[in-house]
């Protein structure tokens, strides 16, 4: 069961949030511990991000939000189904992860790539050669369109520049029907500008749509241009959480140059994960 406060007396029921850790330890090799304690509550309809220096652990907890890597301790809940227990496939697909190098195949069009987003709804040998139902064509293609990419529908994705790649990335993972949307640091390899303008429109078909979406951001303008709300996240702990627009470049600074207190370090993790690149 999703761990909830009750709601008090006169007060509407509490939603359940989207995305919901408790105590979250992860380490790819025993005592080097990645993440250290992590809790959050995620509300249906945020718009969050995630902030801290290289190697605070972000990539590490979005792969595990994202159901990529192994819980060694604490507990993770995506839509109020704890993610340390298999989910049925249908649950899988309302999470949609953009990975920081989009995972588009290069030598695929535009439209073939968003459509990989509705492989799961289908099954058989000819989704798996590429051939979908019109229907599916139709909704891949008007996706392209409200991200401004209907022109660009039949171009191969390694002629595309990197604002359209990341759009056609945000239109294949809305092909999969998402409720809730992560990505990390997508937008990295765009100048601030460009940056803006795919995290607007990212904005725009959330909020049109009713997602919940993390993003791993390093520019705090954009964070406080976009976010409604922004956790900080240095060595392994979450060490501020607040309105995106409270937080300042000064603050931020500030926290991320402080130094760390102590965690207490679990005696036997229940789980070690291996890094499968090592």
């Amino acid at each position: 069961m999703t761990p909830s406060r009750s709601s008090l007396p006169g007060e509407a029921p509490l939603e359940a949030p989207a995305i919901a850790a408790e105590d979250l330890w992860f380490a790819y090799r025993p005592g080097a511990w990645i993440l250290r304690g992590v809790s959050l509550r995620v509300p249906p309809g945020g718009f969050w991000a995630i902030m801290g220096p290289s190697g605070a652990g972000k990539t590490t907890l979005m792969r595990i939000l994202a159901g990529l890597l192994p819980i060694p301790r604490g507990r993770v809940f995506v839509l109020g189904h704890p993610l340390h227990e298999s989910l049925p496939p249908a649950m899988r697909r309302m999470v949609g992860y953009i990975p920081q190098q989009l995972g588009l195949v290069r030598g695929l069009t535009a439209l073939e790539n968003v459509l990989m987003g509705a492989l799961a709804r289908h099954d058989g040998w000819r989704t798996a050669l590429g051939f979908f139902p019109r229907a599916e064509i139709e909704r891949a293609y008007a996706l392209l369109d409200a991200l401004g990419l209907a022109e660009k529908a039949g171009e191969k994705v390694i002629r595309l520049s990197g604002g359209e790649r990341q759009r056609v990335a945000i239109a294949r993972t809305l092909m999969q029907d998402p409720q809730v949307i992560l990505a990390d640091e997508f937008v990295s390899d765009l100048d601030l500008p460009r940056a803006a303008q795919v995290l607007g429109r990212v904005r725009e078909l959330a909020r049109e749509r009713g997602l919940t979406v993390i993003l791993n951001l390093h520019e705090i303008q954009l964070v406080q241009e976009f976010a409604d709300h922004v956790a900080v996240l240095k060595e392994g702990r979450i060490v501020h959480e607040s309105a995106a627009a409270a937080l300042s470049w000064p603050a931020l600074r500030e926290l991320i140059e402080a130094p760390s207190e102590p965690s207490p370090v679990p005696a036997v993790p229940s789980l070690i994960a291996v890094d499968p690149r090592a």
